[in-house]
């Protein structure tokens, strides 16, 4: 079959001269339609809508009128990873907001965070015990913490601690403090945000 060719009909082409190259140019128009859209003779309700939406990673930031706004793929380094990521580029280019992270998945790290809409990181994980008096817990990615939670759990020393609390809580970090001095054998789960 013959590939899409944007010259046909030429204007001196008579209909049975271009007739073949007319309907390769369908074919190829409506294959190409269908990927990631309801196709054409699918649906006559829903053909033409998205089924799929896939972002090619964009080397920066749209630029943006007033009357547009862009949802667009960009990379983030993250450790030693180059990572795709959802952003939302406002109207008259102003700042792009991140609309995702990636997720840790817990066996490979006690930190997991996830992305709310806007400036804020929302994080949440398992701290595995023993835990140590004023031991450090750094999140990543990097924000200002505005607000962290502890819980305690799996406690298996009489005596343990009832309760730790989050104490110098600056940038990404925070300590774990309890009642009891040394360590401590107890799990802790902790939730923070981050702005």
């Amino acid at each position: 079959m013959s590939s899409f060719n944007q010259n046909i009909p030429l204007v001196t082409d008579k209909i049975l001269k271009s007739q073949k190259q007319l309907k390769a140019n369908f074919q190829a128009i409506n294959n190409s339609y269908s990927v990631n859209h309801i196709a054409y003779n699918q649906d006559l309700l829903l053909s033409g809508m998205h089924s799929l939406l896939t972002l090619r990673p964009q080397t920066g930031d749209p630029v943006t009128s007033a009357t547009q706004i862009a949802l667009y793929n960009k990379k983030v380094l993250y450790g030693a990873q180059n990572l795709p990521n959802l952003f939302y580029a406002p109207s008259s280019s102003q700042s792009p907001i991140q609309m995702t992270y990636p997720s840790i998945k817990a066996d490979e790290s006690n930190t997991q965070y996830t992305f709310m809409a806007g400036p804020f990181i929302i994080y949440g994980g398992l701290i595995k015990g023993p835990i140590s008096q004023g031991q450090l817990v750094t999140l990543t990615p990097g924000t200002t913490l505005l607000h962290v939670d502890l819980t305690m759990t799996n406690s298996i020393v009489p005596g343990a601690p009832s309760m730790a609390i989050p104490t110098n809580i600056t940038g990404t970090s925070f300590n774990i403090s309890f009642a009891a001095s040394g360590v401590s054998s107890f799990d802790a789960f902790y939730f923070a945000i981050g702005l």
